[in-house]
């Protein structure tokens, strides 16, 4: 019987240097892809087209590019159409998969299988320095299917027809493992199949803007209902989002006093476990640090709730 083959697809938007990163990575594998698929999704700074090419002959790659940007979910769309292989695995561009991820993924791949590898911090850009730096971790099969490190059959991908462009903020991945996994499509981790995740640095700006489109989670639930379950809190996305609203009522009614306190403290509570999962060194910064971080926290939370809000009106379900 003739071994599988599979193509890697990687969708790319102005990120020349991660995407040579990237690439480097790829073509460092030990299992090389039977085909690599790259799109730029009309990027618009420089250097782009530059990676492109100087790893199109080496990954013997093909490589296309969309006139205007319709987002990472059309661009993997096109990228899985145009390889003809019997699996298509997903990574970003900003993401360095390790030299036995593809093996790995293989190694775990079946007819009908979804198969999805962990996913940490990339090492090579330091620790994080503050909670407005932007990263990824996947570190169980946790329904979410993300497209930084996931293999799809590709008859699993004709069957549901691949990503839904109504999906162009948030959720596109998720929302295709769900619909793939419904028609029948089993599941499985393969804990070899590493990819690290760039560490984006932000400020407070960035993070807040980057929380305006979570609200797009709404219509993921209301499709998916079952997440509220598998993923989420019930009718919350977060608990910190319970707590903070019971805070908000507390205060509310009972302005600076015990009570609002009382309300309060579950928020409170958590504060300090929230900085150390987002910045592994948080015990040994300063005081003064730790209360700014907090305070952007509880500024983060609120606009999250309200983008929340907004979309449990637009997409008629309530999730908060």
């Amino acid at each position: 019987m003739a071994e599988a083959t599979v193509a890697v697809v990687v969708a790319t938007r102005d990120r020349p240097a991660l995407l040579d990163r990237c690439l480097g990575a790829l073509a460092m594998q030990s299992r090389h892809p039977d085909a690599v698929v790259l799109i730029d999704d009309a990027s618009t700074v420089a250097g782009v087209d530059a990676v492109l090419e100087a790893h199109r002959a080496q990954l013997d790659a093909t490589v296309l590019r969309r006139e205007s940007p319709g987002g990472p979910g059309r661009a993997r769309q096109l990228g899985w159409q145009a390889a003809r292989t019997d699996y298509v695995a997903f990574t970003d561009d900003d993401c360095r998969p390790e030299p036995g991820w593809l093996s790995a993924l293989m190694a775990a791949a079946a007819p009908g299988r979804i198969v999805v590898g962990p996913t940490r911090p990339d090492p090579i850009d330091g620790p994080l320095r503050s909670i407005f730096d932007r990263t990824m971790r996947v570190t169980a099969l946790d329904g979410r299917f993300s497209t930084c490190n996931v293999l799809y059959p590709r008859a699993v991908l004709e069957a549901v027809g691949g990503f839904d462009a109504d999906f162009d903020q948030y959720g596109e991945d998720t929302d295709l493992g769900q619909r793939a996994r419904a028609a029948g499509a089993g599941d499985a981790w393969a804990p070899e199949a590493l990819v690290w995740h760039a560490i984006h640095p932000g400020t407070l700006g960035t993070a807040l803007r980057e929380r305006r489109r979570v609200g797009e989670i709404a219509r993921l639930v209301r499709r998916h209902p079952e997440l509220r379950r598998q993923i989420w809190e019930g009718v919350f996305w977060k608990p910190e989002h319970r707590e903070l609203l019971l805070a908000a009522a507390g205060v509310a009614a009972t302005p600076l006093t015990r009570a609002s306190l009382l309300a309060a403290l579950p928020w409170v509570e958590h504060v300090p476990a929230r900085l150390r999962f987002l910045v592994p060194d948080a015990d040994s910064r300063s005081l003064g640090w730790k209360l700014s971080q907090a305070a952007a926290l509880a500024a983060l939370d609120t606009v999250e709730v309200a983008s929340c809000v907004a979309g449990s009106i637009r997409h008629r379900t309530l999730f908060l």
